[in-house]
């Protein structure tokens, strides 16, 4: 594709030791973290928005910090781009076996749980559970993460929990309640729900 052409070509020149941009040629792993969190906020943003401008802007931006982590990969010695291409493609075809392999007609039921089998076959050196969901992740999004694990997996630390019924807006009054409640008392609401969640990350960490 011609415009990807052109902007590895703008990439390559901005991070040329020589001739290129002071700031971008300093940059590194750690340095560009910020930019790729910062970048998917602001797509995220956007979505919700329904800003069409904004999102083209923004899918920019974040393709832009992943060629940017490309760039420096390369100057480290470390990867390239097209490594970076080649696993996903192989990873993409892979768990895909009802669409590029023998596996047809399957149902979504089906393709989930299949997708499941494969990453974990994939990611079969990990220890527990608790080793594919991200720390930096907040505590809200981990929460969830490590909750649902649980549930798939019918560990007993939640089995007698019970549940009414509940819609999105529902809840989200709810949780607004939650943090007026840690506002009124001077609590941290994230800090609090990480306090809480040790016992379940514990739990998960247990499960093999």
């Amino acid at each position: 594709m011609r415009e990807f052409e052109e902007l590895m070509q703008v990439a390559k020149r901005l991070n040329d030791p020589i001739g290129g941009c002071q700031w971008d040629v300093k940059q590194t792993f750690h340095s560009l973290q910020k930019y790729i969190l910062e970048e998917a906020c602001e797509l995220i943003d956007a979505v919700d928005l329904h800003d069409i401008e904004g999102m083209i802007e923004e899918l920019g931006d974040v393709l832009y910090v992943v060629v940017f982590y490309c760039k420096v990969a390369e100057r480290e010695k470390a990867f390239t781009m097209e490594r970076v291409l080649k696993v996903l493609t192989e990873k993409l075809i892979r768990r895909h076996p009802h669409v590029f392999g023998e596996a047809k007609g399957r149902s979504l039921a089906e393709i989930e749980s299949a997708w499941q089998e494969i990453k974990k076959e994939e990611k079969k050196e990990r220890k527990s559970p608790m080793e594919g969901i991200p720390r930096s992740l907040t505590a809200l999004a981990r929460a969830q993460k490590i909750l649902s694990k649980l549930i798939e997996l019918e560990c007993e630390e939640i089995a007698s929990i019970t549940y009414e019924k509940l819609d999105e807006e529902t809840l989200g009054e709810e949780m607004i309640q939650l943090v007026l409640q840690a506002e009124h008392h001077g609590l941290d609401a994230e800090k609090s729900l990480r306090k809480a969640l040790a016992k379940y990350e514990k739990a998960l960490s247990e499960t093999r």
